[in-house]
């Protein structure tokens, strides 16, 4: 599964990375996390690559999060700073990218894949697109995910993506950017492409000097909250207080 976790194809200069995870839900397992990290590296350096698209796949999420398999079985204080340092790795990883990035979002966008969209340049969605930031009613932390959205939307609507743990409608979505637009669904990853395209031809220098300097203070604010993510969530694993709630999302 892991050598095709991730697939690429290039349109012209557009880049099309697609989550390939043999679940359709696309969970953010360790293999697809390292897949897309080398992915972006490699299209950083690669001089016929302009700009990439995020994308889950035709009918597919974009994704549910972490994996929940691997979640559970998070038991030593080091496998789970190990995990945290790699989630936390990707997301420079993704602010580090410095040509466009956009995501097109379908289906579930929850935790880990709710973050990884935001981190993009623009987000495209569709009517069914469904943003969720469940942790805190799982029994997880969400110190990331509360960091980011803090940052990024204010203190207010962290509150309540973050602490109401529900689905966000389409409009609430669209009107707090978290998408910037929505269409339907056959034209998703051609719009995604065409977006692409466009932020592509901007002059090189200039997008990503400015996209560098932009994500550089994104990037410390990451590392600032490093460590008390890695403690709070050893808190909450070594207490257990997740298990529950994942075993019965398992079961589902």
């Amino acid at each position: 599964m892991s050598d095709n976790i991730l697939l690429s194809e290039q349109r012209g200069d557009v880049l099309i990375l697609t989550f390939n995870h043999e679940k359709e839900q696309n969970p953010f397992s360790d293999a697809l996390q390292q897949a897309l990290i080398a992915a972006l590296q490699a299209a950083e350096s690669d001089e016929t690559v302009n700009a990439v698209v995020l994308y889950g796949g035709d009918g597919r999420s974009f994704s549910v999060g972490g994996d929940f398999k691997e979640v559970i079985e998070l038991g030593q204080p080091a496998i789970i700073a190990k995990a945290l340092n790699q989630v936390v790795d990707l997301y420079i990883a993704i602010l580090l990218f410095s040509k466009p990035l956009i995501a097109a979002l379908d289906k579930y966008v929850i935790g880990m894949g709710f973050q990884v969209a935001i981190l993009a340049d623009y987000r495209i969605g569709t009517e069914r697109t469904k943003y969720i930031m469940p942790e805190l009613k799982n029994g997880v932390a969400c110190t990331l995910g509360s960091v980011m959205t803090e940052y990024l939307f204010g203190r207010f609507v962290m509150q309540e993506i973050c602490y109401e743990g529900t689905p966000l409608p389409v409009e609430y979505a669209l009107q707090h950017k978290l998408l910037n637009e929505s269409i339907a669904q056959e034209h998703l990853l051609e719009k995604a492409v065409t977006k692409a395209a466009q932020y592509g031809q901007f002059p090189h220098k200039a997008f990503r000097g400015t996209k560098r300097v932009n994500n550089s203070r994104f990037i410390e604010v990451l590392e600032g909250c490093r460590q008390a993510t890695i403690d709070v969530h050893t808190a909450v694993f070594l207490h257990n207080e997740h298990k529950k709630h994942m075993n019965n999302i398992l079961g589902r």
